[in-house]
């Protein structure tokens, strides 16, 4: 008992309740978009599909940019400025939400290109918010936790696995509470909701880290960015500087000390490599030094790209290759609880509530993978357990493609798309009674009620039950790349995997925005399916490269073979 308090006191407590109104902030935040910008454009889910595009692209282009900033920035300023800027972002965007959903009439009324200007602005709010988040993460769980524990390795993954805890209840109780506000007070109030809770938690967080950063005195100290290790990057660069751009490779000048710790060389040549250039008398004068730093950070927009041009080559050496592969399909699916299938199930008026409740069994079964995951695979090997979680996946998610062709859907191909705003809602609605009341989504007389709609629920049904087989696949590829990658070339092969996977992620709402409407979500039903059998197939045929076989046929046989002569 003493040992579980001793956990939650001080310095930890501070960091676990402040961690908890951050993710609790982000799951609301995350589950009312969706819902925010189906009822600002019900016509179709064009603008959800193109504000997903957008947070893919920004997190691919600018997600290695906001990573060497936090390392730049001191410690205490990087968090409290990250912290105060992302909740300054959602408080904005949320009050913009909310007095456009107010005054939409008055406000469309000066012109379309109102409308149009408010879609940009919170598009690109919430583009700010992730990135500003993402800062926040990567400054405190990633930096402050490990020197908080300092040479502690049990009290690290103590509080790496506290946090990770605290992550999936607010992944199942967060979406619950604000449905349940949204369907007692009206969406529009829900943002209002949002941005009150980012207004009042910003103070105590900001306290809270201001707390621990004082108390902990390996957190003052500065960050370990020697000078020696700058000069000699530097010196790199304005060495390659002019062989690169003669042959053309303006990529490789521009890599950080991680991804030159990744490359194929031993520590003895990368340590006479750096001597090498130390010895070298080069005149950095300010106006290179500027021209170097700004080249490099033009570069670092395409960071991503760049690792998976440069990294390709070592990835594709591995066989654990196809698994990863199979991982990135899985990304390219519209069959999970993100801001388009919130958007579309709001459609076919489920209410706020319960798509909250749906979010939550949803986690509730990806959790239930997790605790599952070990006992698997102990009993069928860690290659096996993945084809398993992938077709249970896949067999949950037949009932998805089933949906498509239920009472209720609304697929049809050969609908003329170029309908009008009007039809086009009233196509995507049910009966006054089964809505909220506050919902700003009208109703045709002519479709089913929800309770009738066949078609959702096992559209729902599919994916709430899918995510057991979902995570423990992701769990299984994440451990094979763990235990077959070289040390020295795990951040060189797991930055491809990143990399893919938000390639596929992008790919996914690029395919939403060129298919936006609701009679027109049972093909992407088909394309996600088809994607995720595909995943499957790269998963099947590295287990059958790896083991030599898919299933003991032949053990199969033999112990008929046993029964027929006894």
């Amino acid at each position: 008992m003493a040992t579980c308090c001793k956990k939650w006191n001080g310095n930890n407590f501070f960091v676990y309740f402040s961690h908890f109104l951050s993710a609790w902030g982000d799951r609301m935040w995350a589950f009312g978009v969706g819902l925010f910008l189906i009822n600002i454009s019900s016509e179709s889910l064009q603008l959800t599909a193109a504000y997903g595009l957008s947070m893919s692209l920004s997190v691919l282009l600018f997600g290695a940019l906001v990573g060497d900033i936090v390392d730049e920035t001191p410690r205490l300023k990087a968090a409290q400025t990250a912290l105060v800027l992302q909740n300054l972002f959602v408080i904005i965007c949320a009050v913009l939400i909310f007095f456009f959903l107010t005054y939409m009439s008055a406000i469309v009324s000066f012109g379309q290109w109102t409308r149009y200007t408010v879609y940009v602005l919170i598009i690109l709010l919430c583009v700010l918010s992730r990135l500003t988040s993402m800062a926040r993460q990567i400054a405190v769980e990633k930096d402050w936790i490990v020197e908080m524990c300092g040479e502690d390795k049990d009290r690290l993954a103590t509080m790496t696995a506290a946090l990770r805890r605290i992550d999936l209840s607010t992944q199942i109780l967060a979406p619950m509470a604000t449905g349940f506000i949204m369907a007692l007070a009206g969406v529009e109030f829900g943002a209002i909701f949002i941005g009150a809770w980012n207004f009042g938690s910003v103070f105590i967080e900001y306290y809270f880290l201001w707390k621990v950063y004082n108390t902990v005195p390996a957190l003052m100290k500065k960050k370990n960015l020697k000078k020696s290790q700058v000069a000699t990057e530097l010196k790199e660069n304005l060495v390659k500087e002019k062989d690169a751009f003669d042959q053309g490779r303006p990529l490789e000048e521009c890599m950080t000390l991680q991804d030159k710790d990744n490359l194929d060389t031993t520590d003895d040549e990368k340590k006479e490599e750096n001597e090498a250039l130390n010895n070298q008398e080069i005149s950095v004068t300010p106006e290179t030094e500027k021209k170097v730093k700004k080249k490099c950070t033009f570069t670092r927009l395409f960071n991503s790209l760049e690792r998976l041009y440069l990294g390709w080559p070592v990835y594709v050496s591995y066989d654990i290759r196809n698994a990863g592969l199979a991982l990135a399909c899985l990304y390219m699916t519209v069959l999970g609880f993100d801001s388009v299938t919130v958007g579309y199930a709001k459609t076919q008026g489920v209410s706020e509530l319960l798509v909250g409740i749906m979010m939550a069994l949803a986690a509730s079964f990806g959790i239930f993978g997790t605790f599952m995951y070990p006992y698997m695979r102990r009993r069928l090997g860690l290659a096996r357990t993945g084809i398993f979680g992938l077709s249970l996946q896949i067999t949950c998610l037949v009932l998805c493609v089933v949906s498509v062709w239920m009472p209720g859907s609304k697929f049809d191909l050969f609908l003329d798309t170029n309908l009008n705003a009007t039809n086009a809602m009233e196509l995507s609605c049910i009966e006054n009674s089964t809505l909220d009341v506050n919902s700003t989504i009208p109703c045709s007389k002519e479709t089913l009620s929800l309770s009738e709609n066949v078609s959702i629920w096992m559209l729902l049904a599919g994916i709430i039950t899918a995510r057991f087989g979902l995570w423990v696949a992701d769990l299984t590829v994440s451990q094979l790349f763990m235990e077959s990658v070289a040390e020295k070339e795990r951040g060189k092969v797991n930055g491809v995997q990143s990399s893919l996977n938000q390639l596929m992620d992008m790919l996914k709402y690029l395919m939403v925005v060129l298919a936006p409407h609701e009679h027109q979500f049972g093909l992407l039903v088909h394309i996600s399916f088809g994607f995720i059998c595909i995943g499957w197939l790269f998963y099947a045929f590295f287990l059958r490269k790896s083991r030599g076989h898919f299933f003991h046929f032949e053990k199969c046989i033999q112990k008929n073979n046993l029964h027929t002569n006894s």
